[in-house]
Parts: structure tokens; sequence; C-alpha cells
């Protein structure tokens, strides 16, 4: 990996505190009808905290000196004041950044999974001892994902979705559903090595092997199916081969998801190396509950031009 972005600090970190209050002071009078978030509450607990200290010193400078004199209270101002450094370092980057970029600043987080949870926390996401089911069949998604692409769905409208990994089927029918609950009119394809059994009216389900990209979906179907896409690769293998299957095909706008992505990184440099920015990481999804807080770590990307550069 590159070298580490530096963390926010100092009078960065002040002025991105500031200029937060004011978007977030909006969201709360304009969209939440005047109530605070839990998230909301702590912001705004703990920068009251830190803007009574001395403001010629650094809010870091001060925690510190703070814990020292007073060993045995306000242990958690250290912790607090890394959480708001950590958020606000990714607030102030915007919401769509480059992969690269990600990459850098993930090196303040977990080390694997780039996120602020544990492992105890991903280790049961999707379900200890059993998974969450949709329709009766187990699906393979944790709870964050679970919340996350209802929301992306929403504002995306895909017309079209394309699933590289059916497994038994049953996210393909959780994406038709939720399609169904926004009023969009939409097609889901799916594809693994053993075509799925499950039958829905809005899913075709694919027999295709990712050793052999250029077959998994027909040509004529990728020319003809109506944008905005979202593509989602969850089969494991060849990675870099299958998003280059579908790169000549999205055009700006269209979301590329690729699930997994601890174990997939190398393919995702690959790809998305060869292809100077042509898409970039959406944190609005990949953030939505923390950084990270998505098996699709660093990796749900939004097309952003075309290969003309449009």
């Amino acid at each position: 990996m590159m070298n580490a972005a530096n963390l926010i600090s100092g009078d960065a970190l002040k002025a991105a505190a500031l200029q937060y209050t004011d978007e977030m002071r909006a969201k709360i009078a304009q969209e939440q009808n005047g109530l605070h978030s839990i998230f909301d509450s702590w912001f705004t607990r703990v920068l009251t905290r830190l803007i009574g200290f001395d403001p010629t010193r650094s809010w870091e400078d001060s925690v510190r000196d703070n814990a020292l004199r007073s060993p045995e209270q306000d242990q958690s101002l250290p912790w607090d004041l890394q959480r708001l450094r950590l958020f606000l370092d990714r607030w102030q980057q915007g919401r769509f950044v480059d992969y690269a970029r990600r990459e850098r600043s993930g090196a303040h987080y977990h080390p694997r999974f780039g996120t602020e949870f544990g492992i105890d926390v991903l280790l049961t996401c999707q379900g200890a001892p059993s998974l969450m089911r949709w329709r009766g069949t187990p699906l393979m998604k944790n709870v964050f994902d679970f919340a996350m692409y209802p929301a992306l769905i929403a504002e995306l409208r895909p017309r079209t979705v394309f699933e590289v990994g059916s497994g038994l089927g049953a996210s393909a029918l959780w994406f038709a559903d939720n399609l169904a609950f926004c009023g969009v009119e939409s097609r889901v394809h799916s594809v693994d090595l053993v075509k799925a059994a499950l039958q829905h009216p809005a899913v075709t389900f694919h027999e295709g092997d990712c050793t052999d990209p250029q077959q998994l979906f027909d040509p004529d179907l990728l020319r003809s199916e109506p944008h905005p896409w979202l593509v989602v690769e969850d089969a494991h293998h060849n990675v870099a081969a299958v998003l280059e299957r579908f790169h000549p095909s999205l055009l700006p706008g269209d979301y590329l998801v690729v699930e997994d992505s601890d174990v997939k990184r190398q393919a995702i440099r690959e790809f998305v190396g060869g292809h100077p920015g042509d898409y970039l990481v959406d944190t609005r999804f990949t953030d939505f509950f923390g950084r990270n807080a998505t098996c699709a770590a660093d990796s749900i990307f939004v097309r952003t031009k075309n290969d003309t550069g449009e």
C-alpha cells in the first residue's frame, strides 16, 4: 500500500468541525424536523467540550494534557476526539473519492477490512449461527448491506441489475423485490456455475463460468438492457477479468459493486488502475454506518465517464 494520508488535525480539524456543524444543523432542521439522531447528539456534545478548551491550542494537545492531569476523569474524551477526527477526515474528502486515496486513508483503520468495526462484528453480521433469509432462502448478505442496498437502489433506481454469483438465488430475488418496492420496472440477471432453481417474474437466472467472462452473459443482452445498471460481483473468481467484461457496457452513472473486497484488493487495483478516472468510490454507501460498514469495503463504485472521457 502507498504511504498513508495524514489524519486531519490542528486548525484543519477545527475548521472542518465548524463547517460540518453548519451542515448538520441544516439537516436537522430541514430533513429531521428538528430531531437529533444519536450521532447528531454525540457530535454536539463532543464539540461543546472541545470548544471549551484554550482556543490557541490544538484539540489534540488539550485533550492529551487534560487526560494526564485528571487520569480518573474524562477518559472517554480521547476516544471521542479520535472518532471525531476519523469522521471529519472522511467527510472533508467529499462523497466521491478516488480508490487509491481510500486505500491510503485505510491505514487509520482495521488493517484488513479498513473499517472502524472490530472483527467480532464482522464475524456475526450475516447472522450467527443462522443466516438471514429472504422468501425462506438463506441470504448471504450482512446486516449493514441489508440496509445499504435498498438505500442505493432507491437513489439509483436501476433499470437492470447484473449479479455475478447467484448462490442459492435469494439475493437476486431480494434485489427484484426491493426494486418493486421502489416502483422501478427493472430486470435482474444473475449468473453462476449452476443455474439457481428459484423463480421470480423479474429475475432471470443464467449459467456461466467466470473462467470465461466473455460467456457470462449474451452480448446482445449487454447491448439491449436499459440503464442505469447496478452490477454486483460476488463470485470470487477471476475478478479483474469479470470486471473488464462489464466495463465497455457501463455508462456514466452506473454502479459497480465488488463484494467481499478485502480478499480482492489486488484485482480491484488492477481494474481501477487500468481505467484511471473512470470509477470513484461512493462513500455515501460504503460509510453509511461508519467507514466500510459493508462487505464491499472501498468498492461501491460509480462510473464517472465513458471511454471517450465524457
